[in-house]
């Protein structure tokens, strides 16, 4: 079978050098492509100076097109990529690329691919971009959504047949996380400096609003009141930016960001926990706080929130408690990996919690299930399922992803 040559095309990566969305498919799928089915040829629009020093270390070469925003030249350099890497596919992330890469797509024939992370949830979706989807949307072959928010933001607002939308999660990378949680529970506690003997909560979020920071301190009340040897990791980080419940998103200083954690600091002061909580701002060895604990918490109040810490700390074997929404209920499966809690329930929350840390056979068997609910999520198999679609998309020029390529 002929390898078959895809474009990836997106328009920016991130903004501070972190890496969600489509900067973690470059930087943790490309590699695992099998290099005899598929040869990517990945590039951005355009890069601040941070990202391209960020990709100068990336495991897959990445071309930087330097694009800026609106730029037609952009179709005449995907016209010549075409022709030059002989591209039997076009896969393309963000409103740009999915733009002109679909134009490029008409002219040459070529089957076309978008792809949407949380887009609308950060930008509004331009009336321009609204008059292009809906020229284009007859036009492309498939389309991958990070998330059933996103999903439904395809079909339903970029005028993409539901039948050529597959959903695909974070591709989590296994191989950091390794096989014996308890081993690096332990290795982690001591680094850290935790009782070997406690019973470890851990949430990892950002500040803002709909994040369930309150709801999760005052079932931690709960939970000490009933495991007195109970601790929770609040683990935050930092951001440049919140969504307000109103939609618009406003920049934020580091001091009001300060503020936040000592309006919760004083709450947790207020239920009298504040010996049991730990505020810390996310580090560069964040997996380690993960790994020392015993149950992972997301107990986000808002469907837009990503899943991506979750499904980290499912792959390191951590059974989770999470708010029956959005990404969180495609994953946690009650009793089996986890719990799913009413959004903003603290006593709901909290007796999952007790639940987990009570019954340590229950615990240790839904940390293997979260183990293998992480891994339908890897790398490997986002990797697979792309395979799959590309491999349909040039074969007989399928109008919607394979079933098998569908599978979550």
């Amino acid at each position: 079978m002929k390898r078959i040559n895809v474009l990836w095309a997106i328009d920016h990566v991130c903004y501070d050098g972190s890496l969600h969305g489509g900067g973690r498919l470059y930087w943790n799928v490309l590699p695992h492509f099998d290099p005899e089915r598929v040869r990517v040829v990945p590039c951005m629009l355009r890069a601040s100076d941070t990202i391209r020093k960020v990709f100068e270390a990336s495991p897959v070469p990445v071309r930087i097109l330097d694009k800026p925003k609106f730029d037609p030249t952009t179709l005449w350099t995907f016209l010549r990529l075409i022709k030059r890497e002989r591209i039997d596919v076009m896969h393309l992330h963000c409103y740009g690329c999915s733009t002109f890469g679909r134009i490029a797509g008409l002219i040459t024939g070529i089957p076309t691919v978008i792809h949407d992370y949380d887009t609308e949830v950060y930008f509004p979706y331009p009336s321009y971009l609204s008059v292009a989807d809906r020229l284009l949307a007859p036009s492309t072959r498939a389309a991958v959504a990070a998330s059933p928010m996103c999903r439904h933001f395809l079909v339903h607002r970029r005028n993409v047949d539901d039948a050529r939308v597959l959903t695909m999660f974070h591709a989590i990378p296994m191989d950091k996380y390794p096989r014996d949680p308890a081993a690096s529970r332990e290795a982690a506690r001591e680094q850290l400096g935790i009782d070997p003997g406690a019973e470890v909560l851990c949430t990892v979020t950002k500040l803002g609003p709909q994040r369930g920071s309150e709801v999760l301190l005052k079932a931690t009340r709960d939970v000490v009141a009933r495991r007195p040897s109970a601790l929770l990791l609040f683990v935050y980080k930092p951001t440049l930016f919140h969504r307000l419940p109103d939609k618009r998103y406003v920049d934020v200083s580091r001091a009001e960001e300060e503020s936040q954690v000592g309006v919760l600091a004083r709450l947790a002061a207020d239920l009298g926990i504040e010996k049991y909580v730990r505020f810390i701002e996310a580090p560069e060895n964040l997996d380690e706080l993960v790994a020392a604990s015993d149950v992972f918490v997301a107990p986000f109040l808002s469907e837009r929130f990503s899943s991506v810490n979750l499904l980290e700390a499912m792959a390191m074997g951590k059974p989770v408690v999470a708010t029956d929404l959005g990404e969180q209920r495609e994953f946690v499966r009650n009793g089996v990996n986890g719990y799913l809690v009413a959004p903003g329930d603290e006593r709901d929350l909290a007796r999952a919690s007790i639940t987990l840390l009570e019954d340590r056979s229950h615990h240790a068997q839904a940390g293997k299930e979260a183990r293998i609910t992480a891994e339908a999520q890897s790398v490997r198999a986002c990797a697979e399922r792309l395979q799959d679609l590309y491999a349909g998309l040039v074969a007989n020029g399928s109008q919607r992803p394979s079933k098998e390529a569908g599978k979550r």
